[in-house]
């Protein structure tokens, strides 16, 4: 006799919604242990009134078996090679109801469109059985899902009926719906296959001495490598932060095209100077604008993206390199705060005890 009664479900949700938290709680922990990036973790649990529904339609007459899905979780990566090694970590963390899980893409075949998942029935296995906070939890059934951004973006997009992109289309419209998921498919591919050009990309940079990088483009890529290297051999502070594309661009617009260009104009006398003027920890893009402003600071503000302050050390730097007139006037037109002085332009005091001023 199926268990039907509203005192059952009620139990079991309530079972369930302790634990759809603590198995995103465990996916979190074990996806960040392994580093391994996703866009989101979620889960849920179904209401009383859907699962009352379900019974109903499904025609189930063993919900407590057949109802697998009170808890679902969702995980949605960036890339194919993610999703992978996310099902391995699952597999190796619950136990699996092999029968019951599938990956959407055997299930579509070769010669099909669609989205694509991977779906897992589990249950938290008899080895957390013994734990306090799982107590009355590990024989329960739940789902995880895992998808890319654009699996899960085709798939929203199929179930949302506003769009109704369900089955029984027209066959033109089908023959088309089928041609863009295929597309979608092939570009979840490239950016799998473009992540491993990068890494490979990224492994042979690194195999590379600061002389044999001089010929390759400066990039995000390139450039830290040879800071490192450079920052290994003057015992140089540099914090290693991601560099947008807009800063590559002008450091490009200065004529720092190859890794040589920034060679050039980071020699031996102009490091020592920068040592001597230094604050201590100071971030790439700051050290690179630095080494910029130090070789030709006329230039460097033909290019400048706006920024409003200016350290003391780097000031003190600039204005030894330039003259305090110059200096001076320099940041005056170009609105630049310097550390320390109390109004903009204000140029009375001496920066330290350099006597630049």
């Amino acid at each position: 006799m199926a268990n039907t009664d509203r005192a059952w479900i009620e139990e079991t949700l309530s079972r369930h919604s302790r634990l759809t938290p603590a198995v995103v709680g465990l996916l979190k922990n074990i996806l960040d242990r392994s580093s391994i990036e996703y866009l989101s973790i979620s889960g849920r649990t179904k209401e009383i009134g859907s699962t009352e529904e379900k019974i109903r339609r499904k025609k189930y007459t063993q919900p407590e078996v057949q109802l697998t899905d009170l808890s679902g979780i969702r995980v949605v990566t960036f890339l194919e090679t993610q999703v992978k090694e996310i099902s391995d970590l699952i597999r190796a963390t619950f136990e699996i109801d092999d029968k019951r899980s599938f990956d959407r893409a055997s299930i579509l075949g070769d010669d099909r469109m669609g989205y694509r998942s991977t779906h897992f029935v589990c249950t938290l296995g008899s080895g957390r059985k013994g734990l306090l906070e799982y107590e009355a939890l590990s024989e329960l059934k739940f789902e995880i899902q895992v998808r890319t951004v654009l699996q899960h973006a085709w798939a929203e997009l199929a179930h949302d009926r506003s769009f109704k992109l369900g089955t029984g289309l027209p066959a033109k419209i089908q023959r088309k719906l089928n041609l863009y998921s295929g597309m979608l498919e092939i570009v979840d591919g490239a950016f799998d296959e473009i992540a491993r050009d990068v890494e490979a990309y990224k492994s042979e940079i690194a195999t590379k001495t600061a002389s044999q990088l001089s010929d390759a483009e400066l990039n995000s890529l390139t450039l830290q490598p040879y800071l490192e290297q450079l920052a290994d051999q003057y015992n140089l502070d540099i914090t290693f932060v991601e560099i947008p594309e807009e800063v590559i661009n002008e450091f490009k617009a200065f004529g720092l095209n190859k890794i040589g260009d920034l060679k050039a104009i980071a020699n031996k006398y102009v490091l020592e100077q920068i040592i001597e003027h230094s604050a201590g920890d100071e971030n790439a893009i700051g050290f690179v604008r630095t080494l910029m402003m130090y070789h030709d600071i006329d230039r460097y503000f033909t290019i400048w993206k706006r920024w409003e302050g200016l350290d003391r050390p780097t000031a003190s730097l600039l204005a030894k390199r330039y003259g305090s007139q110059k200096f001076k006037q320099l940041m005056k037109d170009k609105q630049i705060w310097i550390e320390g002085e109390e109004n903009l332009g204000s140029f009375n005091e001496p920066l330290g005890d350099e006597g630049f001023w």
